[in-house]
């Protein structure tokens, strides 16, 4: 499942105008915001080329009921209701000469959330969202919630999605409600924005977030003789452990990648300065001997990928062996830290 949210919107609306019979005008009506959520505050508009609107009488109908009327009112602002309800805005517009204007909307609150995360990896039990480090797709999904007067909601099939990053169209489609779309690339970012529109086009809608990419980084766990690896706990910058021999794993978090295995990863250790190859079998793991070490052990890591040149994760860390309280290993290494 996508986590994490992200944005909520709106629905609109009918026609924006139409002009009458005889002497009469068309107006633009203008909404902001475009698309209201229940509950929202909308600012209207008028503006004309047709009439004077300075020297004209203005009146403004919200449900048929009149709610300002003056001359020059060329703006006012309304309450929408709940998800569900239709709110109709009607304004008319007279001017000294006797030229009527008009223009006339129905407003339908409603609500849509753009979820997103990154095809990047992070280990089990990551509760967050991944984020995208370099070159990792961005998987998007659009949650309407376009409720009709009878209380149902507009299912996905009868909703049509366009997409755009940076503002070009990517695809579209009815039923498209999720996609996958390249995500930024180093160091920069992209908007991600999806309007959407009932079949019959009684509702309408649209979302949008900014994505900024994320440098990688990795993280060091310990890699329990019982238990496997810790992902409950991370290893701090400095670390103590009574045991003899540590075992420790690197977790290269929000990589393009399936897998810390990924054969492209190319692991570099160091502990003390010197330069430690890793297991073929298992790069991503280090094991280190108290006796071959006197103080304590720095350990440097760089990881780094032959399929993309522009990720790098990297972290230093350092373990003391047989000082300090224990915080790695133990009888219960679950009722720790």
């Amino acid at each position: 499942m996508i986590r994490s949210l992200a944005v909520i919107a709106f629905v609109l609306l009918a026609p924006l105008a139409h002009a009458q019979t005889g002497l009469e005008r068309e107006l633009s009506l203008t909404l902001s915001p475009e698309y209201p959520a229940p509950g929202d505050t909308v600012q209207l508009s008028i503006e004309t080329f047709a009439l004077d609107l300075n020297r004209s009488v203005v009146v403004w109908y919200v449900n048929d009921t009149e709610i300002a009327r003056g001359v020059g009112i060329a703006e006012s602002s309304i309450q929408v209701g709940a998800a569900g309800t239709e709110t109709t805005v009607k304004v008319v517009a007279e001017d000294e000469a006797g030229i009527l204007g008009s223009a006339s909307a129905t407003i339908r609150p409603s609500q849509v959330d753009l979820l997103w995360e990154a095809a990047a990896y992070a280990p089990p039990f990551y509760k967050g969202r991944t984020l995208p480090g370099s070159d990792s797709p961005i998987r998007a999904q659009a949650l309407a919630r376009f409720r009709t007067t009878n209380g149902t909601l507009v299912p996905e099939s009868n909703i049509i999605y366009t997409w755009y990053r940076n503002g070009s169209v990517a695809t579209s489609g009815r039923g498209k409600s999720a996609v996958t779309l390249p995500g930024p690339g180093l160091f920069g970012s992209d908007t991600i924005r999806v309007t959407l529109a009932s079949v019959d086009g009684s509702f309408t809608g649209a979302a949008s977030t900014r994505i900024t990419s994320t440098d990688p980084f990795a993280m060091l766990y310990e890699n329990h003789p019982l238990f496997g690896i810790l992902f409950h706990r991370s290893l701090e910058a400095g670390a103590n452990t009574l045991e003899t021999e540590q075992k420790v794993t690197a977790i290269p978090y929000f990589s393009n990648i399936l897998t810390p295995l990924d054969p492209s990863l190319n692991y570099e250790w160091e502990v003390n300065g010197e330069r430690i190859e890793p297991d073929p079998r298992e790069p991503q793991t280090l094991t280190i001997a108290a006796g071959g070490y006197q103080g304590p052990v720095d350990i440097a890591l760089s990881i780094m990928s032959s399929r993309d040149i522009a990720m790098r994760a990297a972290g230093n860390w350092r373990l003391t062996f047989g000082s300090g309280d224990s915080l790695l290993s133990g009888l219960n290494p679950f009722g720790g830290n």
